[in-house]
């Protein structure tokens, strides 16, 4: 709607634009509207000319509106985007929409005119809400998705953590196996030549001594009598080996802490050791420090000091002193074996407890290369540590060490109790 002032200058935008357009005098007055704008507000043609502008506003801004005029209309300029957010028309419905609005101004022949470019932006929003729960449902869908990726990833971690400890497990297993395997080897090669041995020396000794019937022929029946107790020893020391270890694979193995007098134990030992003296050879024995009760597993404290005392006798000449000295003081024991024998070659002695160890130097002595691991086993049982000090024809020193050993005692008493 144009009227006879404005038709000249304005008649072929306003029929053909595709935006709401409003031309304000300086009065805030409609002097004309566009087909457009009137849809826009509701209005037929004539029913806004000459009313204020406010008319197309809700009564919240009116007089925002009235004051942003009045400023505009001193200092008139184009403003491309009106700012401020939240802009609402009202149309004569009452109803409100939200808007865009631009500016701009000309001078006409009765002054300056404003011109007001409306936009209907209820569609766009709209558009622009749809974009957004869409895009809040594409954000959704991505955190699910990496919600469900991570858990995915933490059970494949999982199960690759569980894969690894499965493997770790039956390649221990198969390690064992395969221990045990070799274990079953080198027990039948030693068992072949260990108990051959001293089998044969008895079957002969006892053969022999059939043979020996006078009176005459004691000292000769006497000489197999030995032979046939030291072969007997012999085997049972390879058969107390072999038992120890069978004992010490199983899952319950535990010592059975006693208290028992020490020098009282170690005078049994250092009996059950004198027929596998030498000529010549003797044990001395020393003991420093106080006289008490110490606190240990009976049995596996007599294997591993009988054990110590053999292996120095066995690896030691004729004519030779075993020095075993034991200190008991301030609930410490410590116990030293010290011989004057072949000794063990400083390369090796790495190898010293390991299962069937024998060094080289020994390879004519009999023995099974049990006994120093089984040692080993049971003093790391028991809280102890054992020390070798040897060098080759230089004689060994075996120390062992015990620590607080009445604090154990009691701690195991007390957990036994409960």
């Amino acid at each position: 709607m144009l009227n006879s002032q404005f038709s000249h200058e304005f008649s072929g935008m306003f029929d053909n634009a595709g935006i709401g357009i409003l031309v304000v005098n300086i009065n805030g007055e409609i002097e004309a509207a566009n087909k457009y704008a009137l849809d826009e507000f509701g209005y037929t043609a004539g029913e806004l000319l000459h009313q204020k502008a406010e008319v197309l506003m809700p009564d919240g801004i009116r007089e925002k509106h009235k004051l942003l005029r009045e400023e505009f209309c001193h200092k008139p300029e184009q403003i491309e985007t009106v700012p401020g957010g939240n802009k609402r028309g009202l149309r004569k419905d009452g109803s409100q929409f939200p808007v865009e609005l631009s500016l701009g101004f000309f001078r006409g022949r009765a002054g300056i005119y404003f011109v007001v470019f409306v936009n209907d932006i209820s569609k766009k929003l709209e558009a622009d809400e749809s974009i957004r729960q869409l895009k809040a449902e594409l954000d959704q869908r991505v955190k699910e998705s990496t919600r469900s990726l991570h858990a995915t990833v933490e059970q494949l971690s999982r199960q690759i953590k569980e894969n690894e400890r499965k493997d770790a497990e039956l390649l221990k297993a198969l390690e064992k196996e395969k221990e045990l395997n070799q274990l079953k080897s080198r027990f039948v090669s030693i068992a072949s030549h260990e108990f051959r041995t001293p089998l044969s020396g008895i079957l002969a000794s006892t053969y022999l001594l059939a043979k020996y019937t006078k009176e005459s022929d004691q000292a000769q029946r006497d000489k197999h009598i030995r032979r046939i107790i030291s072969s007997a020893n012999i085997l049972n020391e390879v058969l107390g080996d072999f038992l120890s270890v069978d004992k010490m694979e199983q899952d319950n193995f535990k010592p059975n802490r006693t208290v028992f007098d020490i020098d009282e134990v170690v005078g049994e030992v250092m009996q059950a050791t004198q027929h596998l003296l030498k000529p010549g050879q003797h044990i001395s024995y020393r003991h420093s420090g106080v006289k008490d009760f110490v606190y240990l597993d009976h049995s596996m404290f007599n294997h591993i000091l009988g054990n110590l005392l053999s292996n120095a006798i066995k690896y030691s000449p004729e004519n030779s002193e075993i020095e075993l000295s034991v200190m008991l003081k301030a609930q410490k024991l410590t116990v030293r074996v010290k011989d004057h024998g072949i000794g063990i070659p400083q390369k090796e002695q790495s190898e010293l407890f390991k299962r069937f160890f024998r060094s080289s130097n020994a390879a004519h002595i009999q023995g099974t290369g049990l006994g120093l691991n089984i040692v080993k086993k049971y003093v790391d049982v028991l809280d102890g540590t054992i020390e070798c000090i040897s060098a080759e024809n230089a004689g060994t020193e075996f120390i062992v060490r015990f620590k607080n050993q009445k604090e154990v005692y009691e701690d195991h008493i007390g957990s036994r109790r409960q």
